[in-house]
């Protein structure tokens, strides 16, 4: 209790000029050489005979005083100030794991910029939206027929930033087989054991187990175009449970038009014969592309999550995404110096002179 007592005055009390309180350890040792010189003069008093008269301190308790004043003096002279404390809450860090689809249906401009680019806006909004604190955590997945981990769960905002900024179609389309298809399950997959693997390596224990967390969350860019068949299906419910043993809530930003466009409009930012070839222009043909919501439907609920529908130029995300972060905060309660000051200095010569006073009067 003391200790807190103390801490708490330490933080609360301030000196605008604490060279004065050099003064103090002198004072002190002034104390000590009165009650040196007090200890002594009672080892050799004589022994007391009817009718005399031993006042137990006697005229030193003026020197006991005046140290005391002195004492008053110098802290009066360093100009204390009195920081006024409030109370009030500390939301905790989270991790926040960014999985962006980047498949070539993600490509195609329905909503004017192509699905990625807003993507990519709306993720980047995590730190130009002041989303995300200095103390929180991301990582960065990128999927389509596969999944690449971007960055592993970092506080690093600057490589985040640097890495989703990057995230965009190739330059050619010759030889990629990656944004041909949109396998949300290996997503899934990838990420938490992913996950596992750099908990397991932070942990420095072998026989490190996953376990429930709640300050951890996913959030899934994607226009919810993929195909969902019955292996898909019995992989995402695999996927999912893990999710749950993990504590790994899913939060799907759709992005898309529920109209949609056709695919092989994406050839249009592409020269034929150089970029891609006519083979690929036919397998696009009379393929369609739309906001999937039935897809997103079924990761949202599977995992208690919920989504965010982004289907215009206009249209953010960002609202969405603080209440989904902060949602997974842990609440504290401290107490927080503000900037409000009160000089206190003024009420340490009162007392200085007080004591003085009551010196002079005594002796």
């Amino acid at each position: 209790m003391l200790d807190a007592i103390t801490s708490m005055l330490r933080e609360s009390i301030e000196f605008a000029n604490p060279e004065y309180l050099a003064i103090v350890p002198i004072a002190g040792l002034l104390m000590v050489f009165g009650l040196l010189i007090f200890a002594l003069r009672l080892q050799l008093r004589p022994p007391r005979t009817e009718g005399s008269k031993y006042p137990f301190f006697g005229h030193i308790k003026f020197w006991f005083l005046a140290v005391v004043a002195l004492m008053l003096v110098s802290v009066a002279a360093a100009r204390p100030f009195w920081v006024y404390g409030g109370s009030t809450f500390k939301r905790g860090d989270v991790d926040v794991v960014v999985a962006i689809d980047a498949s070539a249906s993600m490509w195609v401009k329905d909503l004017g910029p192509s699905r990625l680019e807003l993507a990519v806006r709306e993720a980047l909004s995590l730190y130009t939206q002041d989303i995300l604190t200095p103390g929180d955590r991301t990582a960065i997945y990128v999927w389509g027929t596969t999944t690449l981990r971007r960055a592993h769960m970092s506080s690093n905002a600057e490589r985040f930033i640097e890495e989703v900024g990057r995230i965009a179609p190739p330059p050619t389309l010759t030889g990629d087989a990656f944004p041909w298809d949109s396998d949300v399950a290996t997503a899934l997959e990838a990420i938490y054991l992913s996950l596992d693997n750099q908990d397991r390596f932070e942990s420095g224990d072998d026989d490190w187990l996953p376990e429930e967390r709640s300050d951890r969350l996913v959030l899934l860019f994607t226009d919810g175009d993929f195909l969902i068949d019955a292996e898909q299906t019995s992989r995402m419910d695999i996927a999912l449970g893990e999710f749950r043993r993990r504590g790994l809530i899913t939060y799907p930003v759709a992005i898309g038009t529920r109209t949609g466009l056709n695919v092989d409009t994406v050839l249009l930012d592409y020269v034929r014969g150089v970029d891609y070839d006519e083979t690929l222009e036919m397998d696009l043909q009379g393929q369609r592309t739309q906001l999937g919501l039935d897809g997103i439907a079924m990761v949202e609920q599977r995992t208690n999550g919920r989504s965010v529908v982004v289907d215009s130029t206009q249209a953010s995300s960002a609202n969405f995404l603080r209440n989904v972060v902060d949602s997974h905060r842990s609440i504290s309660f401290q107490l927080i110096p503000s900037d409000d000051q009160q000089e206190i200095w003024q009420w340490v010569v009162m007392l200085a002179i007080l004591v003085f006073v009551l010196a002079v009067v005594v002796y």
